[in-house]
């Protein structure tokens, strides 16, 4: 080949250098491409295996405490459920002893109204009035009333009239009221006959605008020898007994 200036330049071809630099080159890239992959697979295996092992190892924790929830739960039922008991068990002694309490006042109070009238103290013999009791029933002013009446060493039957008066204020006046004037048709008086003792029972109305203050009762006996008994007692003492 002639160049500017007219000589010659010989360019030697060489093909085999290029055949053995493409025939060193291709087996080193082959290689070493084999070898990334093959270190990428290794790192992605354990890599993929490590997040395996965390997944297991939390999904064994989540079972541990869904089983430690489920325990609780059954542990707290049980407390609940042994606290109901407990409070119901509670509850049935505290009525259990309030039933033996009211009964054992009761049994007493009958005891000592039976030795009243079997061994008295410091009573005359004869007719007496042992007790008032009074209880509300309805809005109307009617109140129900329950007389005891006993006979003291008496050796035959007693009979007579129960009556009862009531004393009160009406405005600034005192008023006393019986018999009718008590509730029409009801039981302001009643006849009465026994041996030892006698529960009478009746009912009376407070008129409206009237105060009631006391109660008095009065027990009139029949027979040869007549006799005549009678008893005050505040309203809201018999009222509450």
């Amino acid at each position: 080949m002639r160049g500017r200036s007219g000589a010659y330049r010989v360019h030697y071809h060489r093909p085999f250098r290029r055949i053995l630099l493409w025939l060193v080159l291709v087996p080193l890239l082959a290689a070493g491409g084999w070898a990334l992959y093959q270190a990428g697979y290794t790192m992605g295996s354990d890599g993929g295996s490590t997040a395996r092992d965390e997944a297991r190892d939390l999904q064994r924790r989540l079972s541990a405490l869904e089983r430690s929830h489920r325990e609780l739960l059954q542990r707290n039922a049980r407390l609940e459920r042994d606290q109901l008991i407990a409070e119901e068990t509670a509850r049935r002694v505290r009525e259990s002893v309030g039933d033996m309490e009211t009964r054992y006042r009761a049994m007493q109070e009958e005891l000592t109204f039976y030795r009243s009238i079997v061994s008295p103290e410091d009573m005359e013999s004869g007719l007496h009035i042992y007790s008032l009791d009074l209880e509300p029933v309805g809005w109307d002013g009617e109140y129900v009333y329950r007389v005891v009446l006993t006979q003291i060493r008496g050796s035959g039957t007693v009979e007579g009239t129960l009556e009862l008066a009531l004393v009160g204020r009406q405005g600034a006046s005192r008023v006393e009221l019986r018999g009718a004037d008590l509730g029409e048709g009801l039981q302001g008086s009643q006849g009465f006959g026994f041996r030892y003792f006698q529960n009478l029972e009746g009912r009376i109305r407070v008129p409206a605008g009237v105060t009631p203050r006391s109660v008095r009762v009065v027990v009139r006996t029949e027979g040869d020898s007549p006799r005549q008994v009678e008893q005050d007692y505040a309203w809201d003492t018999a009222l509450n007994r």
